[in-house]
């Protein structure tokens, strides 16, 4: 009876963890984060223009998926450089990547828009083309107290498996960008 009732305690509040959205005021700085973001983009993309250096770098791969064909995947990454008052070190950080893919002729477009302080996974933007021949669109903010979904149509990857993909896409801009000599 103890055992049930643990279980059940800890089933409970497993769910209620889970079920915490992000905050009103969460959702507000992840969006003007967004706007912040979008429009240092824009900046950078005519950077040259107005003489000043660009913080961006573009990773294209060319490879066959068993079974769908040829792909392309472009994954661009925009980061700030960063500077250690007490070591002098000095890095790049990411805070927004876009990736665009191919699975056979489906094309896939996605966000991932981090924290510029803590590198944290704020939101992630997916719109891809359906099976039926429609739009698929999935946000996902992230807050310190749970995930807030947006999904039309149908969702390609869940919110624990977008955060991991995140994790591994800044991860490769870690190793490409920070490399100590």
């Amino acid at each position: 009876m103890k055992r049930i009732n643990l279980t059940s305690i800890l089933s409970l509040m497993a769910l209620f963890m889970f079920a915490q959205e992000v905050t009103d005021a969460e959702l507000t700085a992840i969006r003007a984060a967004y706007r912040e973001a979008k429009e240092q983009v824009e900046f950078n993309s005519r950077a040259e223009k107005e003489n000043v250096p660009r913080n961006d770098m573009e990773v294209v791969s060319h490879y066959v998926i068993p079974g769908c064909g040829p792909t392309e995947e472009i994954i661009h990454y925009y980061f700030i450089f960063d500077e250690d008052p007490e070591t002098g070190a000095c890095f790049y950080h990411p805070y927004f990547i876009t990736r665009s893919y191919n699975v056979a002729a489906r094309k896939f477009y996605q966000e991932y828009l981090f924290d510029i302080h803590e590198a944290q996974l704020l939101f992630f933007y997916q719109h891809n083309d359906a099976i039926d021949g429609t739009i698929d669109e999935t946000r996902y903010y992230y807050g310190k107290n749970g995930v807030q979904q947006s999904i039309k149509g149908r969702p390609e990857m869940d919110e624990v498996f977008t955060a991991r993909t995140a994790d591994d896409l800044k991860n490769a801009f870690y190793i490409l960008k920070n490399r100590e000599y």
